[in-house]
C-alpha cells in the first residue's frame, strides 16, 4: 500500500467532504475540524454515494436510506430504516497524511 494524492486542502473547508475516485475505489474524504479522515465513498447497505449525503460534526448519513457512519473510524453509527431497522456493516477507513497542502490517502 502507498500513498496517492487525492486533492489539495484548499477544495476541502472545516466541515466538508468530497469523494474521490482512486485506485478503482470511491473514497470519501471529510475535514472535520481541520483533521482529514477517509472512508469507503460507498453506503455498505446499498451503495448510496455518502458525499450526497449529509456531514454533522464526524457523522455522514447516506442519503438514499439514512444508514449513518463515522467518518473518522468507518464504523457503523446507525443502519439503514426502510419500515424496519436493518443492519449494516462497517465502510472501510483509509489512512491520511497531509503534506504542504496536499491531501494523500493509503491505498
Amino acid at each position: 500500500m502507498s500513498f496517492v494524492e487525492i486533492a489539495q486542502t484548499d477544495q476541502l473547508p472545516v466541515g466538508t467532504m468530497k469523494s474521490f475516485s482512486v485506485s478503482a475505489k470511491t473514497i470519501l474524504v471529510a475535514n472535520i475540524e481541520g483533521k482529514y479522515y477517509a472512508i469507503d465513498g460507498k453506503c455498505s447497505h446499498a451503495g448510496g454515494d455518502l458525499s450526497k449525503g449529509t456531514l454533522e460534526g464526524k457523522i455522514v448519513t447516506c442519503p438514499r436510506h439514512g444508514s449513518q457512519f463515522d467518518v473518522t473510524t468507518g464504523k457503523t453509527i446507525r443502519g439503514p430504516k426502510i419500515i424496519i431497522r436493518f443492519s449494516t456493516k462497517d465502510v472501510s477507513h483509509y489512512n491520511v497524511k497531509v503534506e504542504g497542502k496536499s491531501i494523500k490517502v493509503e491505498v
